[in-house]
C-alpha cells in the first residue's frame, strides 16, 4: 500500500495531481483517508494513495522527474481591495508569497 507525507500547504487537491496526474481521483483520496475533499491537512500527516481509475501517467511522470510538488494552501491573508471590472470581464490574480 502506497503512501504519502503531506508539505506545507497541500491540500487533497494538491495530493491528487501529484499522485495520479488529475484532481478526477480527489474522490479515491478523501475515501481511502476518511477526509472530506476540502478537510485542512496538515505537514507530515501520512496518508493512503489507493489505486484509482482517473490516473494521467504522463503529468505524474513530469512532475516526479522534476521534483514538482503543488502545494496551493493559502499562506497568508492579503488585505489589499481589488477592483472588478466593469462589464463582467474578470481576470484571475495569482499573488505568490
Amino acid at each position: 500500500m502506497k503512501k504519502v507525507k503531506v508539505l506545507n500547504n497541500q491540500s487533497l487537491f494538491d495530493i491528487a495531481i501529484q499522485e495520479y496526474g488529475t484532481v478526477e481521483a480527489v474522490f479515491d483520496l478523501a475515501m481511502a483517508n476518511g477526509l472530506g475533499i476540502t478537510d485542512e491537512l496538515n505537514a507530515g500527516q501520512e496518508l493512503i494513495v489507493p489505486e484509482s481509475d482517473f490516473v494521467v501517467p504522463e503529468i505524474v511522470a513530469y512532475y516526479r522527474k522534476n521534483n514538482i510538488h503543488p502545494a496551493t494552501g493559502s499562506t497568508g491573508v492579503i488585505d489589499t481591495e481589488v477592483p472588478v471590472p466593469s462589464g463582467g470581464d474578470c481576470e484571475w490574480i495569482i499573488i505568490s508569497n
